[in-house]
């Protein structure tokens, strides 16, 4: 492998620093420091084959691996807002899920910025995440990406750090109901037929309906009517901003979205990519050059990130890509007076146009700052 030597200047040491337990190890020549990548070739490749997407399909590549949460949102509006932009936006996720709130945020500003919005999943992607999925006009799924429910979790009482499905409550209220009706049914049926019709209609029903409620009475004097209006407002808050992401992205069918909020029967339930083509109008597998990406960046599109989400474009943009170009044909045009430039104006040079950060040091540079 051919380590790429970078130079870094006294602004970026503790970076390199950094680098040095990451990534390789740090070598003194004089006052400055030559950083050695022992995995330049796969940073290289992760740029290349995003810049190649991005130039194929002229879409911004943004990666996001970790939990949906603010400030993310408020980041990654600025990002974009900040960026020249392309036409469209391709969005690597994985998440564990977060704020519905967040969420909404981020698909909504993709959904502005861009013409076309696509997603594209390599591994779980679940709950908040869920819901910036319905906002993209196209999924893009590989045979180990995840979706799941949209269920909204809720803090258990007394209890620290410990959630349960908003739908636990309504199911539960569900059941019980079905559970009445069922007991008034059977005492009801068995009062007429043993009776062999000395019961009248009235007093059987009287007889049913007593023995129903004395033992469902019991059990709904437990429910806590507040408690359940919380439930029932908060089950609408991944109802109602999905309803808004599906009106501009148009990739719901007609019943998927109150399928994703009801009819799960776990918050962790695996929605992969058939069951997601069964929801979703615009569902697809990887392509090539797609399925290539996500594989070298197996370790951040599988698993989320726990200790902060990474959130950054790894795409170059137009005028970026103008420029390598230029600069390498100005290279290949002065190879012969190349020479003619001494040592001291080289050095000169490379610390007034420092090197563009590199992929890798993307991914592992939120470590070190948190974010």
């Amino acid at each position: 492998m051919c380590p790429i030597h970078r130079t870094t200047t006294a602004r970026a040491v503790s970076r390199a620093i950094f680098w040095k337990i990451r990534l390789g190890c740090i070598r003194f020549s004089g006052a400055r420091y030559t950083l050695h990548l022992w995995e330049c070739r796969v940073e290289n490749q992760i740029e290349t084959v995003a810049t190649t997407i991005a130039e194929a399909t002229d879409s911004d590549i943004l990666l996001y691996s970790g939990d949906i949460e603010r400030p993310y949102d408020d980041k990654l509006l600025d990002i974009c807002l900040e960026r020249k932009r392309r036409k469209n936006v391709m969005l690597l996720l994985c998440s564990r899920g977060g704020n519905p709130d967040a969420a909404y945020r981020m698909a909504r500003g993709l959904q502005d910025y861009y013409e076309k919005f696509t997603v594209l999943l390599a591994g779980r992607c679940k709950s908040a995440g869920t819901l910036i999925a319905i906002g993209a006009h196209e999924l893009v799924m590989s045979d180990h990406a995840e979706l799941g429910p949209l269920d909204i979790q809720l803090g258990k009482k007394d209890e620290l750090f410990e959630t349960a499905s908003g739908l636990t409550v309504l199911s539960a209220l569900t059941e019980l109901e079905n559970k009445a009706f069922e007991l008034f049914e059977n005492a009801f049926l068995r009062i007429k037929i043993r009776s062999d019709g000395s019961v009248t209609f009235k007093t059987a029903t009287l007889i049913a309906t007593e023995l129903a409620k004395g033992v469902v009475a019991p059990i709904m004097a437990q429910v806590d009517p507040m408690h359940v209006g919380e439930v029932s407002r908060a089950m609408k808050i991944g109802q109602e901003y999905g309803r808004r992401l599906s009106d501009l992205s148009k990739n719901l069918g007609s019943d998927a979205l109150s399928a994703l909020v009801d009819e799960y029967p776990s918050h962790g339930f695996v929605i992969d990519r058939k069951e997601a083509a069964k929801l979703f109008v615009n569902v697809r597998n990887t392509t090539e050059d797609e399925g290539l990406l996500v594989s070298l960046l197996r370790s951040v599109m599988r698993t989320p990130k726990t200790d902060g989400p990474i959130l950054f474009f790894m795409s170059k943009t137009k005028t970026e890509v103008s420029n390598d170009s230029d600069n390498a044909s100005g290279v290949s045009e002065g190879t012969n007076t190349a020479g003619a430039r001494d040592g001291a104006d080289q050095e000169a040079v490379r610390d007034e146009d420092p090197p563009r950060p590199g992929v890798i040091s993307e991914l592992f540079a939120h470590e070190k700052t948190g974010t």
